[in-house]
Parts: structure tokens; C-alpha cells; sequence
């Protein structure tokens, strides 16, 4: 039984780090690309600050996921960011090559976040 919780334990914290690793990477491609993401935001009708914040959410989000800090919290940002994102972008082009990337983490921020839920501020390890 307690190899179980162990398995279960290593697997969940593949998928938070996974998950960090991927939302920073998409944060820092905005911020590398800051002019050409903030014309497509204001091309959208969004204020011309909204690539930053969001930029700050995935890559300061990213790095607590990965080491385990305030994760309920960051898998409501990263929910809330994805949402939008379907919602805005992905929903007219279908599930297959259209918002089935933003579905999936969004489904893996949900995961952690309940994972995490009721814990210590900070917790490496999801069932320890």
C-alpha cells in the first residue's frame, strides 16, 4: 500500500514539474517576442500590458509549480489563462490541432492544484 502512495506521489510530481517547466517556457517566449505578442494582444482588443502580466503569471507561476509553492493558487492562474486563451483563439478550430494543448494543461493545472489543496504553503512532494 505504501509503494502506491509512493508511485502515486512521484507520478503527480512529474506532472506538476511537466507542467511548471511548460507554462515558464511559454512565459518567456512572450517575453522574448514582447513587441510582436504585444501587437497581437492589441490586435485582439486587450490593453497593451496584458502580454507582460500574463508572461509574469506563466514564468513566476512555472517556477512555483516546479518547486511547489502556492500551487492550488498558480492552477487557478494557469486556468484562468487557458481559459481565455480557448475561449479567445482556439474554440472555432476544433479539439485536434486546435485547443486540445490549452485543454490538456488546463485539466493538469485542475489536477495539481486539487493535489495541493489543504496543504502546507509549500510541499515538494503532492501526498507526503
Amino acid at each position: 500500500m505504501l509503494e502506491d502512495k509512493n508511485k502515486a506521489s512521484i507520478g503527480l510530481l512529474a506532472i506538476r514539474i511537466m507542467l511548471g517547466i511548460t507554462m515558464a517556457l511559454h512565459g518567456i517566449q512572450k517575453v522574448t517576442n514582447l513587441s510582436e505578442t504585444t501587437e497581437f494582444f492589441v490586435g485582439l482588443g486587450l490593453p497593451s500590458i496584458m502580454p507582460i502580466l500574463i508572461a509574469l503569471i506563466e514564468i513566476g507561476g512555472g517556477i512555483f509549480m516546479v518547486i511547489g509553492l502556492l500551487v492550488p493558487l498558480v492552477s487557478l492562474g494557469f486556468v484562468a489563462i487557458l481559459g481565455t486563451a480557448i475561449f479567445m483563439l482556439k474554440s472555432g478550430s476544433g479539439f485536434v490541432n486546435g485547443f486540445e494543448l490549452e485543454l490538456i494543461l488546463i485539466v493538469l493545472s485542475i489536477v495539481c492544484g486539487y493535489v495541493h489543496f489543504n496543504k502546507k504553503l509549500i510541499q515538494f512532494m503532492p501526498l507526503s
